[in-house]
């Protein structure tokens, strides 16, 4: 019995020194193990030497006393530094020393009446167990129950070393201390018990969070990683074609306005610039973002309806960026289909469509999920759930419909903007020139009466 409140007021000094290193604040931390050792070495002397003891052993035991005194006592002295350490944990380590100084100090063989130095010997060792409650008890670091615990079980230890030399012991009275310490170690143990599993508790979920914040930045880092190759291949393209001596001067011109325009995308990217909502015309907007797509040499057709939408333009860019790319990367075609409808009052719809390989019935409940891609897809999996993510911030919608055919087809929904001349802003113009650009492979641009956008070849 004497050996696992020895061992759990150990172990309680090891977690507090865990939490508060350093040899000072070690040896404070350590204060219920001091009290159990000090108990223990003296009964360990005590059972060496069967009574009538010789003076030098009474002295043996009076300086084993004496020392472990010192040893508990010295460092609580310091309130400052006590107060740095002291806390519910502390408590219970000090209470289950108690506890094991209590059993140990039982097998203390002892004749009545006591001789002076034998009770000078209970005195030390009494006014180590008060003494040090005393002083931990003073800065009220622990709840009111535990306090009352640790006073009980001083009272309890007390009585356990006061009743044999009296004379009083046995009978009820020994019954009496006997249920009194085994109620008091009960207690005792089931209180760390609860305070271990408390803060292993605490510390997993400390660690949860760890690993969430972890996660989400991970993620975080290669959405946008995943936002930049798309931007950093249209600009590499781009400048590619600067070098073409065979491009006229407005062709030039327009070329290096969407370059601009996609470095300005690209710094607010990450600078971490929050989405800016506007209304945006379909018209122009949908021809600005479909630029960068002509730089990489895709081959994309527009056919819009003048209508205007509330949303961040650039969120509109990345998510069109990651459906046409998607369909070159996976779906193997240069070929899309870009169609603007006015599915109600309320929403406007953009069908992106493309004529490739498509995606397979059974896998497409989960294309939206993160990380999710295709047994022989070479992507991570990340565009098409950016793209939902993006839309459903911008307060719309984005679902894979249903198709006859080649291809896959996605449809974007945008909530229409709502406004009159009377209470409202023009809509944003994002302005181009409309002329025929060389691309690659010797494929032009064309704008017909301003509502069709195509590359051919």
């Amino acid at each position: 019995m004497s050996g696992v409140f020895v061992a759990a007021a150990g172990c309680t000094a090891l977690v507090m020194w865990r939490k508060h290193a350093g040899a000072v604040a070690g040896w404070t931390v350590a204060t219920g193990a001091l009290v159990a050792a000090q108990a223990l070495v003296v009964t360990l002397v005590a059972l060496h030497t069967e009574p009538p003891r010789g003076a030098l052993t009474q002295v043996l035991l009076l300086t084993v006393a004496m020392l472990g005194m010192i040893g508990v006592m010295l460092p609580l002295l310091a309130p400052e530094r006590v107060r740095r350490v002291v806390d519910e944990t502390f408590v219970i380590g000090l209470g289950l020393g108690l506890v094991a100084a209590g059993h140990l100090l039982l097998q203390f063989p002892r004749v009545h009446p006591p001789s002076p130095a034998m009770q000078l010997l209970i005195g030390v060792l009494l006014a180590t167990h008060l003494l040090s409650a005393v002083l931990v008890l003073q800065h009220r670091a622990a709840p009111r129950a535990i306090t009352a615990l640790l006073l009980a079980t001083v009272g309890v230890v007390v009585l356990g070393q006061l009743v044999p030399p009296t004379g009083l012991a046995g009978g009820s009275i020994d019954a009496g201390l006997w249920l009194a310490r085994t109620a008091v170690g009960a207690a005792w143990l089931g209180i760390a018990w609860a305070a271990l599993r408390r803060t292993l508790e605490e510390e997993r979920q400390r660690i949860d969070s760890f690993e969430h914040v972890l996660v989400d930045a991970t993620r975080e880092q290669r959405e946008r990683l995943h936002e930049l190759r798309s931007t950093i291949a249209g600009l590499v393209s781009g400048s590619a074609l600067l070098d073409r001596e065979d491009l006229s001067s407005e062709a030039r011109e327009r070329l290096w306005s969407s370059l601009r325009r996609e470095l300005d995308r690209m710094e607010r990217m990450l600078a971490g610039t929050g989405p800016q909502v506007a209304d945006l015309r379909l018209d122009d907007a949908l021809g600005q973002i479909l630029d960068l797509q002509r730089l990489k040499g895709r081959h994309v057709e527009l056919h819009s309806t003048g209508d205007v939408v509330r949303a961040p333009f650039d969120a509109l860019a990345e998510v069109l960026n990651i459906l046409v790319d998607n369909a070159a990367k996976h779906g193997g075609t240069d070929e899309s289909l870009v169609e603007v409808s006015r599915r109600d009052e309320e929403t406007v719809d953009i069908t992106v469509t493309d004529f490739g390989r498509g995606i397979p019935r059974e896998q497409r409940p989960q294309i939206f999920d993160w990380g999710k891609r295709g047994a022989e897809s070479r992507g991570e999996g990340i565009g098409l759930n950016v793209a939902r993510r993006l839309v459903t911030e911008a307060g719309g919608s984005l679902r894979l419909a249903d198709r006859d055919g080649a291809g896959s087809s996605f449809v974007i929904s945008l909530p229409a903007a709502r406004r009159s001349p009377e209470n409202g802003p023009e809509p944003i113009r994002l302005v181009a020139p409309r002329v025929a650009t060389p691309g690659p492979a010797g494929s032009d641009l064309t704008m017909e009466d301003g509502r069709a956008w195509r590359v051919t070849g």
